[in-house]
């Protein structure tokens, strides 16, 4: 048989092109916690958890071990939404099948939010909203031509980036008026989030008081139908006086997301 000389590069190569007579290290796993243990509110995508009228369309969501606020249909959301066949919530485009927790938030300081979605057009458009009970901006996360957006409706702030769909995680943060977006497919690690470089004084003012959050829609006004896109959301995480930006933060987090995968569309 040929022998063949070693080649010397005088570079870093990456670990999956080395052959090593024994196995190069890895990354610890990150252990599933459920999510009510990383105190998060979980609204778990499982009809267990849903209202469900007698037409089969969802009048209450309740949050996993009652943990939490009942989410109800907004006002434009009569009798639209259903539960998904493989679990978590149709979403359709133009029709408004959202949800509402009332004031979730009070006096918001940091908080950050987590979906599990599937949107294979990436087209979900408004994910999530955080609307004051009086005032006039809102923050809202959404989707549109495969980009995903955390801003403000006055433009004051915002991050953005490309959504590694169809099926991912999603983690908004928010911190005094800074807010924060990272993604990821599902069954991978949030990378480290994008950071909006400045904070938003007249945000961080508009949200100092009752906050309703809004899954699937931005407020309880009919609003412009192209605000409404299509999607199943599976699962809503939220964590209250957190905004998901510090590598603790992040693995418990994961730790949740990894939990959720396995037993969120279990009935």
């Amino acid at each position: 048989m040929d022998k063949f000389a070693p080649l010397f590069v005088d570079i870093g190569l990456p670990e999956a092109v080395l052959l090593r007579d024994a196995p190069g290290p890895t990354a610890a796993a990150t252990p599933a916690m459920h999510p009510n243990d990383a105190d998060a509110v979980w609204y778990r995508g499982h009809e267990a958890g849903m209202t469900l009228s007698q037409g089969g369309t969802i009048t209450a969501w309740t949050p996993e071990n009652g943990l939490g606020i009942a989410a109800r249909p907004a006002k434009p959301n009569e009798g639209h939404a259903r539960p998904a066949p493989g679990g978590g919530i149709v979403y359709i485009r133009e029709v408004n099948g959202g949800f509402v927790v009332d004031a979730a938030v009070v006096e918001a300081e940091k908080f950050c939010c987590a979906l599990r979605l599937r949107s294979p057009e990436g087209q979900a458009r408004t994910l999530i909203t955080l609307n004051p009970a009086g005032g006039d901006n809102y923050l809202f996360l959404s989707e549109k031509d495969g980009v995903l957006e955390w801003r403000d409706d006055a433009g004051s702030v915002e991050v953005s980036l490309p959504a590694p769909g169809p099926d991912m995680w999603v983690l908004a943060g928010y911190d005094h008026g800074k807010l924060s977006l990272t993604a990821t497919k599902t069954g991978a690690r949030f990378p480290a989030p994008q950071i909006s470089p400045e904070a938003s004084t007249s945000l961080n003012a508009a949200l100092n008081g009752p906050n309703d959050l809004f899954i699937g829609c931005r407020s309880h006004r009919k609003g412009i139908l192209k605000t409404l896109g299509s999607s199943v959301i599976h699962d809503v995480l939220f964590w209250l006086d957190n905004a998901g930006t510090t590598a603790d933060d992040l693995d418990r987090i994961t730790g949740a997301c990894r939990f959720v995968e396995v037993q969120g569309n279990a009935s």
